[in-house]
């Protein structure tokens, strides 16, 4: 089932081209990693993802578990319809989007915000949580090393603390796409084997895909079973984890500016049948 499909995507900041995706296609169940060189474009696909491109022209047709989300759209969504989405998003953001006056237990129970009803979204509004909920909350920072933060506000943890809160908060949210930009850039060796178990798990039930941004290659084994290589704004590959070679990584991360879309003819790595599939409508 396709959570995400997309196609003609270009993003432009004036006369410049950020970004351009013929055609991509996300199905439930995959972790899929985006990797290449500064400037490639990353972020930038995964903030169109989110619907958050920010002030930037972005053409072409973008669908996010079933919603038209681009300029393209028949209907634009409502309010509603996107908070609906954004539930259904879970973002692992650079800027860490968590509310400094909070406590990091405070942090992790907004994301179970969707999921409250009548008195107990109500009560919400006043920081009081059901027991159960409080429960699932210290769970989730307790598998992150975090139990003795958690009444911690968010504006006293360290950049790695944060970003720990951040992955907690999936874990209460149960999003179906999850989408993380380098989610783990603050943290030491030990903790990111930690972050990317809780990443994973965050996403692997079923009707569920995590898109990751991948800084350190190292981690594609973990966070990844198909990846993305993306140059100069163009997809210039997309591969099963396992075809990813190290001639194919070295190609991509010296594309030359102005490289043409698609697979790049420098590198020795081939479309694959996964590949084409994935470049259908």
């Amino acid at each position: 089932m396709p959570l995400v499909q997309v196609q003609a995507l270009a993003v432009t900041a004036g006369p410049r081209t950020l970004l351009q995706v013929p055609a991509l296609q996300i199905n439930a169940g995959e972790r899929v990693a985006i990797v290449g060189p500064n400037g490639a474009g990353k972020s930038t696909l995964l903030r169109v993802l989110a619907g958050l491109a920010g002030p930037v022209h972005v053409a072409g047709q973008v669908r996010v578990l079933a919603r038209e989300i681009g300029p393209a759209a028949t209907a634009p969504l409502t309010r509603a319809q996107w908070r609906t989405l954004r539930s259904e998003v879970g973002l692992v953001m650079q800027g860490l989007h968590l509310v400094p006056r909070l406590s990091a237990r405070e942090n992790v129970l907004i994301g179970a915000l969707a999921r409250l009803q009548g008195r107990a979204a109500l009560l919400s509004w006043a920081r009081v949580f059901p027991k159960a909920l409080q429960a699932e909350a210290d769970t989730a920072l307790a598998v992150l090393g975090l139990q003795d933060l958690a009444h911690v506000r968010a504006e006293r943890l360290s950049g790695g603390e944060r970003q720990k809160v951040s992955l907690a908060r999936l874990r209460l949210q149960r999003p179906r796409l999850v989408l993380a930009d380098e989610p783990t850039s603050a943290l030491d060796p030990s903790a990111t084997q930690q972050a990317c178990a809780a990443l994973c798990a965050a996403a692997a039930g079923p009707g569920q895909a995590l898109v990751t941004v991948v800084h350190d290659l190292q981690l594609l084994p973990a966070l990844a079973t198909r990846v993305l290589g993306l140059a100069q704004g163009r997809l210039q590959w997309d591969l099963p984890a396992a075809a990813v070679s190290e001639a194919a990584l070295q190609a991509l991360y010296t594309t030359p500016a102005g490289a043409a879309a698609g697979p790049a003819t420098h590198s020795p790595v081939h479309p694959t049948p996964h590949t084409l599939a994935h470049a259908q409508p």
